[in-house]
């Protein structure tokens, strides 16, 4: 009895021990930092953590250190993130600097640029922060390096004989339901392979101010960029890499005519519902 009792203590003790390590570890894992690219709004942002040292000489440099431990994480995942950032379908930031078209030191600098949202201290001493940097803008962005010069083209002419009835403020292409990958230059097609909307087509200042589009979650979610009065089509399927949206011939005919009329694409009032 006695061995069996012993067993079943030690047994006892050995799930204790499991149950408080798993807890020590899901505490730690917990306060790790992250990033992530809101692209509703146009935003990389980066959460880091910082802990006091032990051997800090008061507490005044402790806060001090766990500070800067908390902004080192967060420009650290800042930069992870923006390096998986996808400029086209194929194409991430990472890629284009394993090549030689984005200069990785560019890319740090902008990130050393983010801005502070928040600052936070717990009762134990433990540091988080928030930093943001912004997809889209003329002076400190992701798009300021990743976007180069471009001549623009015309957009192409309705293949039918539309009549625009004018007014519309923007473009809303819902492609909800069809797992959209978000990118920095998306291209809109139809049924027939044509594009209708992409880079090339643009004022290549416009896009790095402001970008090409916006993504929303649900027709719900932030369609402000295209105005009180948009005009609203469905997206039938996905293509390349599930970036690009594909619409029917006879919306696309519409879009374009519509656009002569109102120039919504050329100012960039697109945002695609995902």
């Amino acid at each position: 009895m006695k061995s069996i009792k012993s067993k079943l203590q030690r047994g006892l003790g050995f799930m204790v021990f499991a149950c408080l390590m798993c807890l020590c570890l899901s505490a730690v894992f917990a306060a790790e930092g992250s990033a992530v690219t809101d692209w509703e709004n146009d935003i990389l942002r980066g959460t880091g953590y910082g802990i006091p040292q032990k051997d800090a000489e008061n507490p005044g440099q402790a806060r001090i250190w766990a500070h800067q431990a908390a902004m080192m994480d967060a420009y650290r995942r800042l930069g992870e993130a923006a390096n998986g950032i996808h400029i086209t379908a194929d194409s991430t930031i990472s890629r284009n600097i394993s090549t030689g078209d984005i200069v990785s030191g560019q890319v740090d600098a902008v990130i050393k640029r983010a801005k502070v949202i928040s600052e936070d201290y717990d009762q134990w001493g433990n540091c988080t922060v928030v930093l943001e940097v912004p997809l889209y803008g003329v002076t400190n962005s992701i798009a300021k390096v990743a976007l180069k010069p471009v001549a623009a083209d015309a957009f192409p002419e309705p293949t039918t004989e539309v009549s625009a009835s004018g007014g519309y403020t923007g473009l809303v292409v819902d492609c909800s339901g069809l797992g959209l990958t978000p990118n920095m230059s998306p291209v809109i097609q139809d049924a027939n392979g044509r594009n209708i909307y992409g880079y090339d087509q643009l004022d290549s200042g416009v896009v790095v101010a402001k970008g090409m589009a916006s993504f929303a979650k649900g027709m719900k979610g932030n369609l402000n960029r295209a105005g009180s009065n948009p005009l609203v089509v469905k997206a039938t399927s996905l293509t390349h890499n599930n970036s690009y949206p594909v619409i029917s011939a006879d919306d696309a005919d519409k879009v374009l005519a519509e656009n002569g009329a109102s120039h919504f694409l050329d100012n960039c009032a697109v945002v695609f519902v995902q």
